[in-house]
């Protein structure tokens, strides 16, 4: 959702109406900026305490920046593909993966690294200690009536190792 939907309101009494907010995880997108973090804030409380869970999306790409981390405490942290590709083989990038990482165990939040599409890529993440991701190396999009079986494919493949393809 954008920042502005959310804090126009309403969120649980429509777009969640008769979803268990337990089991939402709402990713605030990188396309708008953030006008009022305060208004932001105030807007997610409700919805926190519902259960609703917060995802920065694509942090480090467009407007989702650090300042959005800081901000809004966020239970996840996806990282944008533009941190995550290539990362075996760029130093600088596998640093602020890292620093990532420390910062997700010293205050709790998970990371999630999208744009997996290359072992390599996997490899590094796992040795980073990144344990969910999503990518077209761990599996690819699919329509609702194929979820079921995709989702028996990807836990068939995160009993293999400890990056999961499911975010």
């Amino acid at each position: 959702m954008s920042p502005g939907t959310l804090v126009r309101g309403r969120v649980l009494s429509h777009a969640l109406h008769g979803i268990e907010p337990q089991r939402v995880i709402i990713e605030i997108t990188e396309h708008k900026p953030v006008e009022d973090y305060a208004a932001l804030l105030s807007a997610l409380v409700p919805l926190r305490d519902a259960g609703v869970r917060i995802a920065i999306d694509d942090a480090g790409a467009g407007y989702s920046s650090f300042r959005h981390v800081l901000n809004l405490r966020p239970n996840y942290i996806k990282l944008d593909v533009s941190i995550t590709r290539d990362l075996g083989r760029d130093r600088t990038r596998a640093a602020l993966a890292a620093a990532l990482v420390e910062f997700g165990n010293r205050t709790g939040t998970k990371l999630v690294a999208e744009g997996v599409e290359t072992a390599e890529d996997l490899a590094a993440l796992r040795q980073l200690g990144v344990e969910k991701g999503q990518g077209y190396f761990l599996a690819k999009p699919v329509p609702a009536t194929a979820f079921g079986a995709a989702l028996a494919s990807v836990q068939r493949l995160s009993v293999q190792t400890p990056l999961s393809g499911v975010a």
